[in-house]
């Protein structure tokens, strides 16, 4: 992104309103006028992303949009928009595929009878395996794959007018935070807890605790009221949020996590020349390893490197509490076929799909030595990455981009 585009926040925020008006008005797609069969020949064109997240995520963004400017140069720029200034959460599909903004982060979880076939998926996320890093590499690289690959996700996209380029999960799993030690069944019970959305009820209702829905941005203060007693949570959670000053009692207990999904409007994406579609489509895995490393890796390593000087404990989580939940989610996994949506036809093969493909990368990132107890140790720097991930993103390059490339 060129430092021009950076410093017009100011004026952004001034022209969203008019911005999101004159788009209905003219019922163009994002309001571009897309030009020429190259990028030589384009007009340049600037592209607006909506993110519910803080700033503090922009890093792996950022990354990616100076590549697409440097290798187009400079016919295409990006406009940014943090924290839900310009489009909500809860509205990002809406936005994209009115062109209010051009590319978005988009959560299954707020949709689920409109993209019926993200949300039922999103409910196998506990095939993931719990140990740290070889779970949250394989969550990342299998959740990508099975997303791009599958028909009927890219169909509910695409019927939307919404192009998917990749998905992310920023945690191998959710844990537990709470402002009062939670470790057994009877600590649990009766509990609030603050989800991570509706593929995790019920997860928490199988502990004898009460899901509470509240937006992200009101955690912090509800556990600090007391509206809620505890929050699923992970690295990125803890810190962006800072959770880990107004609630002191961090468990390891292996709730599911979330896939969120990167989509960008479809008809400017099919309106690009095809060279400019390809620049983005090599620079999106920039972004997909930012977001492993600065959202994932660097995130739970300070969280349990500097969680200890916020006078974090943290738990290992009681057997009994453990094998309760792992009881839910294999049962819950083994009916899942009979609430797939309507229209998918082998629901028993699509959830063995996704155990295959899991299954396959915690054999590729074994065989890669990431299963090493070693690299789960905190490092000096916790804001550094010490792991060698080239061998990771190598693979990730050939089974997934490569083979999903336009």
């Amino acid at each position: 992104m060129s430092r021009s585009n950076r410093n017009r926040v100011a004026r952004r925020a001034a022209l969203a309103l008019t911005m999101i008006g004159a788009l209905a008005a003219t019922g163009c797609s994002g309001g571009h006028r897309i030009t020429g069969d190259s990028v030589e020949t384009m007009e340049p064109i600037t592209l607006r992303y909506g993110d519910y997240t803080t700033v503090s995520s922009a890093g792996p963004f950022r990354a990616f949009a100076e590549q697409v400017e440097e290798e187009t140069g400079g016919k295409i720029t990006f406009d940014e928009y943090w924290g839900g200034s310009l489009v909500k959460g809860a509205d990002m599909a809406q936005g994209v595929r009115g062109g209010i903004v051009d590319m978005g982060m988009f959560t299954p979880s707020y949709y689920p009878s409109e993209f019926p076939m993200t949300d039922w998926t999103s409910q196998m996320a506990s095939v993931v395996e719990p140990e740290y890093p070889l779970g949250m590499m394989q969550a990342f690289a299998g959740g990508s794959e099975f997303a791009l690959t599958d028909p009927l996700i890219e169909e509910q996209f695409s019927d939307q007018d919404i192009k998917l380029l990749f998905t992310w999960t920023p945690s191998t799993n959710y844990h537990l935070v709470c402002k009062d030690p939670v470790n057994s069944l009877e600590e649990a019970r009766g509990k609030r807890v603050r989800s991570g959305g509706a593929f995790n009820y019920g997860e928490i209702e199988a502990l004898g605790m009460v899901p509470v829905t509240l937006p992200t941005g009101e955690i912090y203060e509800g556990l600090q009221r007391g509206v809620i007693d505890c929050s699923l949570a992970n690295g990125k959670i803890m810190i962006a949020l800072g959770l880990w000053e107004v609630a002191k009692h961090y468990v390891d207990i292996p709730f599911s996590s979330y896939t969120q999904y990167v989509i960008m409007n479809k008809d400017v994406w099919d309106e690009l020349p095809e060279d400019a579609r390809q620049i983005i489509d090599d620079a999106r895995q920039t972004w997909f390893d930012g977001y492993l490393r600065e959202e994932g890796i660097v995130l739970h390593q300070r969280l349990l490197a500097e969680g200890a000087d916020k006078s974090v404990s943290f738990h290992d989580v009681d057997p009994e509490l453990k094998a309760t939940l792992e009881t839910y989610q294999e049962e819950a996994l083994r009916t899942l076929p009979e609430r797939a949506p309507d229209d998918l036809e082998d629901p028993e093969g699509t959830v063995e799909r996704y155990r295959q493909i899991m299954a396959d990368w915690k054999t590729r990132l074994e065989d890669m030595g990431y299963d090493d107890p070693a690299l789960a140790e905190i490092p000096e720097d916790p804001k550094s990455v010490q792991i060698d991930l080239a061998p990771f993103e190598q693979s990730v390059r050939s089974e997934i981009f490569d083979r999903t490339a336009p």
